[in-house]
């Protein structure tokens, strides 16, 4: 039978951490306790909320109390218990950078939303600003040429009056001359025939009509010249209007501007802030999985080895007509490896509650300190002492047929062993010491218990 995969697969049907399949109504005992050992600081917020919801259900009045039974009060508190223990497992499958990373993404993309929602807005108020800028611009190089025009006109009716004034001026020196217009009719009297006088009295009457026009044109271009004046002041002031307009105009671009640059280096930091928590992800999942292969890899091996010797052992009887020993020890089929009840860990499926890849917790974690004895669950013969990738010091004894089943015992991320490879142990012998070599989270016991080389849950066992 071979081991079960560790990694992204399992079996059609999962049976949750911790629970106990054959054990009928048993209920779980002190070895179900809520883990109380070191964890990290991340480990410690995430199971703070479970503790409370623990501790605010059991603390019921003392008459709602008296109402339930004790029977009733142990299941809530093992219930309880066993979400405690879940949520602390799940947490210890999470890295700090994990962590951090997860909580970072999740903020960042919670804000990343809103910041390109203000971008967007600033960027619209830019477009709208430099559009106003444009139009402004338009309007004042208009008023600018109607004030150039205007300008022109003006100076070209000053120089037409001033010319109509000087045609005044002689006309009216030649009637001063003359003796005006009295003086014109002696002349037209004067005359030495009738074509004379016509042709003064003609002369006299063009005369007049030319003063007369000069007059009227006068009047008329100091009319136009008012009302160019007039004429050149609005557009001046409205060019006026349109400059201050623009320079306003300018100063909102301007701060449009500016806040469009922030909100675009902050759309830019968040983006850069999600890629960095993704790549963080990325490389602490590479890390977890390349963890899991090497953790599988070891298990593969202690299946193969277990299974050989368990092929020679039946080999070895089927040649000599034997029955196979079997070991019936007093207590419980197996001894607990350590005096410890305090289990942080148990076996089962895990969904990893960032990556969502499954694996299998292959043993049960024992709460203990760095240097606590450890001690063989069943007489047996130690096949492996020594390190292994993932599992750290790890020290392996083959029971042979326990209950009708060939089974072995595994104790990982030891610090120390106190027997080697081929030394025969007895039940409760002390063979290693607890430590945190490996890949773990501090120190603790690793405990598996094998069958056929394949990991089943040690608590059936004890």
């Amino acid at each position: 039978m071979g081991s079960p995969r560790h990694r992204l697969e399992g079996p059609a049907r999962v049976r949750p951490a911790g629970s106990r399949a054959g054990r009928g109504s048993r209920a779980p005992g002190p070895r179900h306790a809520a883990p109380a050992g070191r964890r990290t600081g991340a480990a410690w917020r995430g199971s703070a909320g479970v503790a409370v919801l623990l501790a605010a259900s059991l603390a019921v009045p003392a008459g709602a109390a008296d109402a339930q039974s004790s029977r009733e009060l142990r299941r809530k508190q093992q219930a309880l218990a066993q979400s405690l223990r879940e949520a602390r497992e799940q947490l210890d499958e999470v890295s700090e950078a994990a962590v951090r990373a997860s909580a970072e993404l999740a903020d960042v993309q919670a804000r990343q939303p809103q910041a390109q929602a203000e971008l967007d807005a600033a960027q619209a108020q830019v477009v709208a600003a430099r559009e106003r800028d444009a139009e402004l611009a338009r309007q004042l190089a208009a008023a600018e040429q109607a004030e150039q025009v205007a300008v022109a006109a003006l100076e070209e009716g000053v120089a037409e009056i001033a010319q109509t004034e000087r045609s005044l001026a002689r006309i009216a020196s030649a009637a001063y001359r003359s003796g005006g217009v009295d003086a014109g009719l002696a002349v037209a009297l004067d005359a030495e025939s009738p074509d004379d006088f016509t042709e003064r009295t003609v002369m006299l009457d063009a005369a007049l009509r030319a003063q007369a026009g000069a007059l009227s044109r006068l009047q008329e271009q100091r009319a136009v010249d008012s009302h160019q004046r007039s004429r050149l002041e609005a557009v001046r002031a409205q060019v006026a209007v349109l400059r201050q307009q623009a320079a306003d105009n300018l100063v909102l671009t301007q701060r449009a501007e500016r806040a469009a640059a922030e909100r675009k280096a902050e759309v830019d930091a968040l983006a850069a802030a999600k890629a960095q928590a993704l790549a963080t992800l990325e490389q602490d999942k590479a890390a977890f999985e390349a963890r899991i292969a090497a953790e599988q890899t070891t298990s593969d091996e202690i299946a193969r080895e277990l299974q050989a010797r368990e092929a020679a052992a039946a080999a070895a009887r089927a040649s000599s007509g034997g029955a196979p020993p079997a070991v019936t020890p007093s207590g419980g089929v197996l001894q607990r490896p350590v005096t410890s009840t305090r289990v942080t860990s148990g076996f089962g499926w895990r969904t990893h509650p960032v990556y969502g890849t499954r694996k299998l917790h292959a043993g049960t974690d024992y709460g203990v300190g760095c240097g606590t004895p450890v001690y063989a669950a069943a007489d047996g013969e130690v096949v492996r002492a020594g390190g292994a990738s993932g599992y750290g010091n790890i020290l392996v004894i083959d029971h042979g047929v326990v209950a009708g089943r060939p089974v072995a015992t595994a104790y990982a991320h030891l610090r120390g062993f106190a027997v080697p490879t081929g030394a025969r142990v007895q039940r409760g012998q002390l063979v290693a010491y607890s430590g945190d070599t490996g890949v773990g989270t501090g120190c603790h016991l690793h405990f598996e218990v094998r069958v056929s080389g394949s990991p089943v849950d040690a608590l059936d066992w004890l």
